[in-house]
């Protein structure tokens, strides 16, 4: 092994390490009154490697922001020609193997501006596939709306999951956003095809 991937996988850890203590002490009180100090030592991190990383508390959350959306947006490149039992599969795979800092961001949002951003993922997506699969006849903006409306329930979805401290089994869950996703891709199917 070189040098150089042994210390990628320290960074990689140290990172980790830093993102879910933050995002365990999210849950107890607001990013105000999180200091480096207390953050560091949750994650067993000395002071100086924070800030060879991060300017301070509110550029890690930027960054734990950016690394989930990136991680995301390879998994929808990759995984969104599965059927929809498995796409479904990997996604909530990924957000149980994150759910510290899944959590917070699907549920304690602090600027508002994640959910939007993953949003916009998802629904280019399902306009995409939706165009696809059915030979669409209809404007953009139309089907804009009516995947705003799925996502909203679908995200709804995954996020009273979340909360819920993942109380239903990965695969019921599943199930329920598999179903939810042909029964709305047939309303669109018979709508505008």
């Amino acid at each position: 092994m070189n040098m150089e991937s042994k210390d990628d996988r320290r960074v990689r850890k140290t990172k980790k390490a830093l993102r879910e203590s933050l995002a365990e002490l999210l849950m107890e009180k607001s990013i105000q009154h999180v200091t480096v100090r207390e953050l560091t030592d949750k994650a067993d991190v000395h002071r100086s490697t924070f800030y060879a990383n991060f300017k301070d508390i509110y550029d890690l959350y930027n960054q734990t922001e950016d690394f989930v959306i990136q991680e995301i947006s390879e998994i929808l490149s990759a995984e969104y020609n599965l059927d929809a039992k498995a796409f479904f599969s990997v996604l909530l795979q990924y957000i149980f193997d994150n759910k510290q800092v899944c959590r917070l961001i699907l549920t304690g949002n602090i600027n508002g501006i994640f959910i939007s951003r993953i949003s916009t993922l998802f629904k280019d997506l399902c306009i995409e596939c939706w165009k696809k699969e059915h030979n669409l006849k209809c404007s953009d903006k139309e089907l804009v709306y009516h995947a705003q409306f799925f996502l909203s329930g679908s995200m709804g979805v995954v996020g009273e999951w979340v909360t819920g401290n993942f109380e239903y089994s990965m695969e019921e869950i599943m199930v329920l956003l598999a179903d939810i996703d042909y029964g709305f891709g047939e309303f669109i199917k018979s709508k505008f095809s």
